[in-house]
């Protein structure tokens, strides 16, 4: 009876197990379909598309866009202001006490209502092509502020191109940082064992272990870094802060290979295509139709105007309609303005836009001259970097040998941990080389093809 009873409770016992053992199961599963679900959901975002959403939600370029706007309908206006001004008006007069009756032209005591209108109109035909050079003063503003909206369009590509790069570097950091710690874990584990039969001392043991703290304490850092220029380009983009974020990569595994530049040639160029050159060019020439403005203030004006009047008055007998059309009347008048003394404003006002115009032409140079110093250096750069990669492959070949040597040597007992340690690290100091040189030759290409086109249109390609 007690062999039946201690058989049914091993069987039961068993099924529970079985039953734990199915939850368990079914939890792991559930987790790891949980954590796949997760990394779908991460989104991630190719260089295209930081570019794209950052055009499209930045507030400065918005602003910018705004402006060109504004002045758009300055420009308008001042077409406007060619064409005949076209006023009405009425007004009603009470007059009280002494006045004149003005049906018999006499003075009177009695109450009288007096009420006219009036329709007039005037235009300049001449004032020293004032209006002409405002239109053409406010055209080259105008199209100052696009070349504005289309710089700062260029400067947050560039910006969101840097920050881009930098993720990726502390990214490829971060990947190394966890192939030396694997790769330190595996020695240390392989030692151990070695001292458990006797076959090593504790004392190498012990300095593996130190190194693979050391590479825990390498990722931490590689790790931080990573986020920080993660966390930099998420505000760069104005992105949510709890908003999942991933890059892609460049694709920089291509044979570099960078081509002699002429910097003349690139200058002239660039001098035709980039918008802070263009920009400064249309501000001068803006300048030129300021002083043209006010040279027009010394010159006469001629104004023709004409108008249609009519009025009412109370004590006239005849109706209101008929009063409107029997006291009409029409006026045409032409006269000129002569600019004699006006307290030196005017002669001021040309003195000081002559010294603008001066000061926009040096800007304009300066502008270029800045510009001919970048792309000096932007092609010494892209050459130094196509140098600095050729000698970061080749630095990476040799360390990689020499930390399979120094690894063999280790195993075989033929060389110290600190050996080992040296030959890593040098290893982990090419590979992070080789990755730097690869992202700083594609930034300096990609800014030398922006020099060409005056655009950013060639990172889609």
């Amino acid at each position: 009876m007690k062999m039946q009873n201690t058989e049914k409770e091993i069987d039961f016992s068993e099924s529970i197990k079985k039953k734990i053992m199915k939850i368990k199961l079914f939890s792991i599963l559930l987790i790891i379909a949980l954590g796949s679900f997760s990394v779908t959901a991460q989104e991630t975002w190719s260089l295209v598309k930081c570019i794209d959403y950052a055009l499209a939600n930045n507030v400065d370029l918005t602003i910018s866009f705004n402006n060109a706007e504004m002045q758009r309908a300055t420009v308008l206006e001042s077409k406007a202001k060619l064409l005949p001004t076209l006023n009405m008006g009425s007004g009603v007069n009470y007059s009280f006490g002494r006045s004149i009756d003005l049906n018999t032209n006499t003075i009177t005591f009695d109450q009288t209502m007096y009420n006219n209108y009036g329709l007039y109109t005037s235009v300049d035909l001449f004032n020293g092509f004032i209006k002409l050079n405002t239109i053409g003063f406010n055209k080259y503003l105008l199209s100052a502020n696009k070349e504005e909206a289309t710089y700062i369009k260029n400067k947050l590509v560039f910006d969101i191109l840097i920050s881009y790069c930098t993720v990726l570097y502390s990214k490829g950091l971060r990947e190394v940082a966890k192939s030396q710690l694997v790769l330190s874990e595996s020695q240390y584990q392989r030692m151990q064992k070695l001292v458990d039969i006797g076959r090593e001392s504790p004392i190498t043991v012990q300095e593996l272990k130190s190194q693979w703290a050391t590479d825990k304490f390498s990722l931490t850092i590689a790790e931080n870094n990573f986020n920080k220029t993660l966390l930099q380009l998420k505000q760069l983009l104005k992105l949510d802060a709890v908003q999942s974020f991933e890059i892609e990569d460049l694709g920089l595994n291509s044979t570099f290979s960078a081509t002699q530049q002429n910097i003349d040639s690139l200058f002239k160029s660039a001098v035709n295509v980039l918008p802070e050159i263009k920009q400064q060019e249309f501000l001068f020439k803006a300048s030129v139709k300021e002083l043209a403005i006010a040279k027009g203030g010394v010159s006469p004006r001629i104004y023709l105007s004409a108008g249609l009047y009519t009025n009412y008055f109370d004590g006239d007998p005849l109706e209101y309609s008929k009063q409107m059309d029997n006291n009409q009347s029409q006026a045409v008048a032409i006269g000129i303005t002569i600019p004699i003394f006006n307290n030196a404003s005017v002669y001021s006002d040309i003195k000081r836009k002559r010294i603008m115009v001066k000061d926009r032409e040096l800007l304009l140079q300066k502008q270029k001259d800045i510009l001919y110093s970048e792309i000096w250096n932007a092609i010494d750069e892209l050459q130094s970097a196509n140098n600095e990669y050729q000698s970061a492959e080749e630095l990476y070949d040799f360390s990689k040998l020499a930390l399979e040597n120094a690894t063999k040597k280790l195993e075989k007992g033929l060389a110290s941990p600190t050996d080992y340690e040296v030959a890593k690290q040098r290893f982990v100091s090419a590979q992070a080389s080789l990755l730097k040189a690869k992202i700083v030759f594609y930034m300096r290409k990609q800014m030398l093809q922006f020099y060409k086109t005056g655009n950013w249109n060639h990172i889609n390609q």
